[in-house]
């Protein structure tokens, strides 16, 4: 008999600065990405609210909660933030159809009530929270005591990405993932600067995973999307952990259409670090970028192909000192050659300095000058450089690459 059962989303929606009313739409949204990804046929999600799903697999005599767990972990991250715990839980209701009917029904109040007086269930249905693990708590459970939240992590966010130019063939072939908060004062990117940077490096990371998540889901991904990660998250034992578990929410299968760009890398990156770097990251992404900001980058230290490519992070400077950096890093050029590594260059702004850059023979090009922030990815498309920066998808046309 195939395992069938009602999935509710509670929330404390008193952690959240979201409208009651833009709350639920949010919830919906962020779940079907989910469920769409990772809930594949012949295993059957309907919706019946914005917080309850009928979720079925006719190959299973249960469940699997291991899989659904991840959901809460990314409706918490989109809708809290990280650093906040036990904003969002799942709880799972079994019974007959009927059952399951008048369960759906329930009010968020009405079923908080029923994890503590399992009374008000409707008849013959058990009721069980899933846990951060994927195992099933009966209920009722000791209520947890109130958690204080960080205002700066409050909130939905505002996903895009950018383009990554490939000068040779005047084409994009990939895209950077960015994220921002609404009540941020900028918008955060890798790839304009040191003025968008994220303040919270975490956060910022963990983001751009469910935007990559969510891309996936609602684009045909055609070339690979980079994943911003802080150098730190993965040479420090603890946060690497808390990263690979953020990573669980990604389906193995879409490893090829994913790729890192790791920022603020050292000049001198040594071997321990690279090694610690590539077990992390190897069985969810295909391909790893190093973000360095100095151009003398210890480029002899690295073993051949043992990363795709080097960028250099052009720095807020004049323009003088921007060139300068520039000369120097493709002043190297044959080394990464002979290492089979490729050089890129980002932060690019201004017409003068991204044609120096392509007269240069610099490979793949970033920043606001190549490509603004785009609601949906850009990778797979041609265009040409004297049109460069592309400013919007939706108001200009792009051929799509061996089309």
């Amino acid at each position: 008999m195939p395992a069938v059962a009602c999935l509710r989303v509670l929330l404390d929606d008193n952690r959240t600065e979201v409208p009651a009313e833009a709350l639920g739409p949010l919830v919906a949204k962020y779940s079907n990405v989910f469920l769409e990804v990772r809930w594949r046929f012949p295993r059957e999600a309907d919706q019946l609210s914005h917080y309850s799903y009928l979720l079925a697999d006719p190959g299973a005599d249960h469940l699997d909660t291991a899989e659904l767990a991840h959901l809460s972990q990314e409706l918490q991250e989109r809708l809290f933030g990280v650093g906040t715990e036990e904003a969002v839980k799942l709880v799972l209701f079994e019974g007959d159809p009927d059952a399951i009917q008048a369960f759906a029904a329930l009010s968020a109040e009405q079923v908080a009530a029923a994890m503590k007086d399992p009374s008000g269930l409707p008849g013959g249905g058990r009721l069980r929270r899933i846990a951060a693990d994927g195992g099933l708590v009966d209920v009722p459970e000791p209520g947890s005591e109130d958690q204080s939240v960080d205002d700066e992590r409050l909130g939905p966010s505002i996903d895009g990405c950018q383009g990554i130019y490939f000068a040779l063939r005047g084409a994009f072939v990939g895209d950077v993932v960015c994220s921002t908060p609404v009540r941020a004062p900028t918008y955060y990117s890798l790839v304009d600067g040191e003025d968008h940077r994220p303040e919270d490096s975490e956060a910022f990371d963990a983001a751009c995973v469910f935007t990559a998540l969510q891309y996936l889901a609602d684009f045909q991904v055609v070339a690979p999307l980079y994943l911003p990660v802080d150098f730190s998250s993965l040479v420090r034992p603890s946060q690497r952990a808390d990263y690979l578990t953020l990573l669980g929410v990604l389906p193995k299968e879409s490893r090829r259409q994913l790729a890192a760009t790791i920022y603020d890398v050292p000049r001198a990156l040594s071997f321990q670090a690279l090694k610690t770097t590539r077990a992390a990251l190897d069985p969810f992404v295909s391909n790893i970028d190093l973000r360095v900001s100095d151009p003398d980058f210890e480029i002899d230290r690295m073993a051949p192909e043992s990363v795709g490519s080097v960028t250099l992070v052009l720095p807020d400077a004049s323009q003088e000192l921007r060139f300068a950096a520039l000369r120097r890093f493709t002043s190297r050029m044959p080394d990464y050659r002979r290492r089979r590594i490729w050089p890129g260059v980002t932060n690019l702004r201004f017409r003068a300095e991204r044609e120096l850059a392509i007269s240069l023979g610099v490979p793949f090009l970033t920043g606001p000058g190549i490509c603004r922030i785009q609601s949906q990815p850009v990778g797979g498309r041609v265009w040409p450089a004297d049109r460069l920066p592309l400013l919007s998808i939706h108001t200009q046309t792009l051929e799509v690459a061996g089309a």
